[in-house]
């Protein structure tokens, strides 16, 4: 995987040269077990790193391509209790839950292979602050950024802000019928969610997405919503209900459908972010024998160590071949895909 900085339009100082170079060398350096193949390997690293960051060449094109999608779970606590997931029964308790600094790091060491970082839960508003943090630290590197959110939390202050930094954020909805909506919810949320909808429409524009899930359940109110959205000029996406432990909907498609469609499993470039700071390929990593496990953690390691080791290449090809009917989600796949 090259974690090679894009050339940018204004070239960085010499600070910024300095620690891009440091960045790069160290963790490879130690990477390399024979002492007496440390120098010459560093020394072509050093070559390839000035290559691919300073010059225009076929090679540097190559290593440039924006490949990767970094998700992160921001908490498993949300508002809602929706039968359809069952994320929200299973809070992380407040001791383990990452500090904002260290994702922060982690994606400036990943920015420049980033397509997207995407926040998702849970309810990521439940930590508005870090979101917002978050999305500043996205802007200014440049990596575009979409938010996950079941609409309870937005206010005025922070959809203001959010368009400001230019990002995109999606409203998650199963129906626009009140009992519907309630039911699919777990609470009675229609009444303040609707109106923050249409005030998130008025200031986001275009930055707004909607996007649902299908089921046996939802499949009645799905061709409600995507109306509705049309009517009111938002981009709608439709999703297909996978089960990640709830056991309280059903799949509309059949597994072989889902996964009959000779495609590679997409999430092998994912890299996504648990709670707690632990690194997985794909959030269902536990139905993969050799990802069980998380490949490590980014409040105690560097995330380019973490990825460049033997088991996360290993756990990578892997999943190209994997045939979980999960990989029929929306997981690595740009916005301007997804959404019309």
């Amino acid at each position: 995987m090259s974690l090679i900085y894009r050339l940018k339009q204004s070239q960085p100082n010499f600070t910024h040269g300095i620690q891009d170079y440091l960045g790069e060398i160290i963790p490879f350096s130690r990477r390399i077990r024979n002492p007496f193949l440390k120098v010459p390997m560093v020394a072509l690293k050093s070559l390839e790193w000035a290559i691919y960051r300073w010059h225009k060449t076929p090679i540097r094109r190559f290593y440039g391509i924006k490949s990767n999608e970094l998700i992160y779970m921001i908490t498993n606590a949300c508002n809602d209790k929706c039968p359809k997931c069952g994320i929200w029964e299973r809070p992380e308790p407040k001791e383990q839950h990452l500090r904002i600094q260290h994702f922060l790091k982690c994606l400036q060491r990943l920015h420049h292979n980033l397509y997207q970082v995407t926040l998702t839960g849970g309810e990521p508003l439940l930590f508005k602050r870090d979101v917002v943090l978050i999305a500043e630290e996205a802007k200014r590197l440049n990596v575009p950024m979409v938010t996950i959110t079941n609409g309870r939390m937005l206010d005025e202050a922070f959809l203001r802000r959010y368009r400001e930094l230019g990002h995109i954020l999606v409203i998650s909805i199963d129906s626009v019928s009140r009992e519907k909506w309630n039911e699919f919810r777990g609470t009675k949320s229609f009444d303040i969610v609707m109106p923050k909808i249409l005030l998130a429409k008025e200031i986001l524009g275009d930055q707004l997405r909607v996007q649902s899930v299908l089921s046996r359940e939802s499949a009645e109110e799905i061709p409600k919503v995507v109306a509705w959205c049309k009517e009111h000029g938002i981009q709608h996406n439709t999703q297909l209900y996978q089960d990640f432990g709830a056991k309280n909907w059903s799949n509309l498609v059949t597994h072989k459908q889902m996964v009959d469609d000779g495609t590679p499993c997409a999430a092998r470039k994912n890299i996504c972010i648990y709670p707690n700071g632990d690194v997985v390929k794909c959030f269902d990593h536990r139905r993969i024998p050799l990802a069980k496990q998380p490949l490590g953690n980014i409040s105690e390691q560097d995330i380019i160590e973490i990825l460049c080791t033997k088991r996360s290449t290993e756990v990578s090809k892997i999943m190209k071949t994997c045939n979980l009917p999960c990989k029929a989600m929306s997981c690595n796949k740009p916005q301007v895909l997804l959404f019309k």
